[in-house]
């Protein structure tokens, strides 16, 4: 999977069947969540370049799209995600464009840890190719940021904060917003009603919960009962997501 830029179709917890589309090298993103599927952050950064070959990706796409696996079950959803940040990636809006022009029916998603939208004017432009953006928000205390997320120094909760007003503002397309809960951390009373407060500012059309599902980057990770996930859920206005089927596999 390492020289892959493409992957799946995996079934989604969220999105039905999605086709995953990786831009970066493992692990290249602004945070250094402790939850991460993906593992530790090798390459902490804040700087947008061409990470993984722009044609590399287009070819890619189109030999999937040419494949008898695409005829005969079209995915729902293609699906910006992989390991790490997605906009990091200088070229994320000319290979989204081209998406949408090869894949006119399905639904085209970005997975992100929205930081990056106070930074970089042009990523406001790029994204408006995509139908839906499921950014994250896993801290409203700068001492929860840090515990949780560990972002880059550039980043601060007030940037953070910032970046996901902007993507609202400029977006006209759906917003889910994802609130991982860590027990300990970001499920006490205090920090939750900063949760609530922020969550509020942002204005999200959908609040997801998500808790501790895989093998989780740094030890010591705890999820909340799911009982408890209800309860936040219900508290801040959203939904919990439920466990995944755990199986996917790499076809490109």
């Amino acid at each position: 999977m390492a020289k892959k830029c493409i992957f799946g179709p995996i079934l989604s917890r969220r999105l039905g069947s999605s086709l995953g589309i990786n831009l970066l090298p493992y692990k290249t993103c602004s945070l250094n969540c402790i939850y991460c599927e993906c593992g530790v952050t090798t390459n902490l950064t804040t700087e947008r370049k061409e990470y993984i070959p722009t044609q590399e990706v287009i070819e890619s796409l189109k030999k999937y799209a040419s494949s008898s696996q695409f005829r005969s079950a079209p995915p729902y959803c293609i699906t910006f995600a992989g390991w790490g940040e997605p906009t990091l990636h200088s070229a994320l809006g000319e290979i989204a464009h081209f998406i949408k022009k090869l894949f006119p029916e399905q639904k085209l998603v970005l997975i992100t840890n929205g930081t990056l939208f106070a930074f970089y004017e042009e990523l406001l432009e790029e994204i408006k190719e995509m139908d839906i953006i499921i950014p994250s928000l896993d801290a409203a205390s700068p001492q929860a940021l840090q515990a949780i997320d560990q972002p880059h120094p550039r980043i601060t909760l007030n940037s953070y904060i910032e970046s996901l007003i902007k993507l609202r503002k400029h977006f006209p397309g759906e917003i889910w917003l994802e609130v991982f809960i860590v027990e300990g951390i970001n499920d006490s009373e205090r920090e939750l009603n900063f949760l609530k407060e922020k969550i509020a500012l942002v204005s999200p059309h959908r609040v997801q919960i998500n808790a501790l599902d895989r093998n989780p980057a740094r030890e010591g990770v705890k999820s909340p009962p799911f009982y408890k996930l209800e309860e936040i859920a219900s508290f801040l206005g959203g939904e919990t997501i439920l466990p995944s089927p755990r199986k996917s596999k790499v076809v490109v």
